[in-house]
């Protein structure tokens, strides 16, 4: 289980020569987390992969191919659902960010990058070409080529959200060109999946309020993404209790040919959304088993 701040902060003061930049360390930092992503610095296949250029073409192969597979697979039956999964899929490579933040309070901004989906069309792994980091003057790497900058707590976090928003923008602005589907939905989307990373990573931890704090104060200091966060809540179910979420925009996936709504869906009633949240829990409590 990866350790909090006290602890890790002295295990990279007495690292080896093994990890000599802030972007190793980081990847050593988070390594024991589940961020249903995995994440490279070197990849463990090079084809195969859409670069962040190739992200923001959604009319030129790959991305126009992915796409594609997600109608195929009943997730995209028009543009505006398309790019409504893809950013709820790319929402989830942002749990590198949001684990480096919460276990070594440190931002990285990644400055090349690419993905690799899988066959069901799901985020599988992204790989780090190129990042800077910022984070607090005592961080262990201060020194390290790749550390850039010093801070303070408060400013650490609205440096976080900057290097969320930076890495999503290109993505949200072509998919609205794309689909005609709204900034204020797409950014729904993804802030939703940002929302869960917290959460998750955060309850690995042993603190899943503390993620979602860090969710709420993080997603407000912007007012486009402070509108697109999602309601988050506590829901209660057969003895555990799990983080849900009340999204700000529908992903239209209930228009699918599965005709099915999300455990998130804003537009089903609350008593139904809660029931689907419990047997959420539930199914996520039985795969844990």
């Amino acid at each position: 289980m990866v350790q909090p701040d006290g602890e890790s902060d002295h295990r990279a003061r007495v690292m080896t020569t093994a990890a000599r930049t802030a972007l190793a360390d980081s990847l050593l930092a988070v390594k024991g987390l589940q961020l249903h992503v995995e994440v490279f610095s070197e990849p463990p296949d090079p084809a195969g992969w859409l670069d962040a250029a190739a992200l923001s073409l959604p009319e030129a192969a790959p991305l126009a191919t992915l796409l594609q597979r997600f109608q195929a697979s009943g997730f995209g039956f028009n543009r505006r659902a398309a790019a409504a999964s893809l950013l709820l899929r790319y929402g989830w490579g942002a749990g590198f960010a949001v684990a480096v933040y919460l276990v070594r309070a440190r931002v990285p901004f990644l400055r090349d990058y690419a993905m690799h989906f899988s066959a069901g069309s799901l985020l599988k792994w992204l790989w780090i070409r190129d990042a800077q980091f910022v984070g607090r003057p005592n961080d262990p790497f201060a020194g390290a080529p790749d550390f850039v900058e010093s801070v303070s707590e408060d400013g650490l976090r609205r440096r976080l959200l900057e290097s969320l928003v930076s890495f999503t923008e290109p993505v949200v602005a072509s998919q609205h060109a794309w689909s005609r589907f709204s900034r204020h939905a797409l950014w729904s989307m993804a802030a939703s999946s940002w929302a869960g990373q917290f959460a998750n990573v955060a309850r690995q931890l042993g603190d899943e309020a503390r993620g979602v704090t860090e969710a709420r104060a993080t997603l407000a200091l912007a007012p486009e993404i402070a509108r697109a966060a999602p309601e988050l809540y506590e829901v209660k179910s057969g003895g555990a209790a799990r983080t849900c979420q009340r999204m700000r925009a529908c992903c239209l996936y209930f228009k699918s040919s599965n005709r099915r709504f999300c455990a998130s869906c804003p537009i089903i009633p609350e008593a139904e959304r809660l029931q689907r949240n419990r047997i959420w829990i539930a199914q996520q409590e039985a795969h844990a088993g």
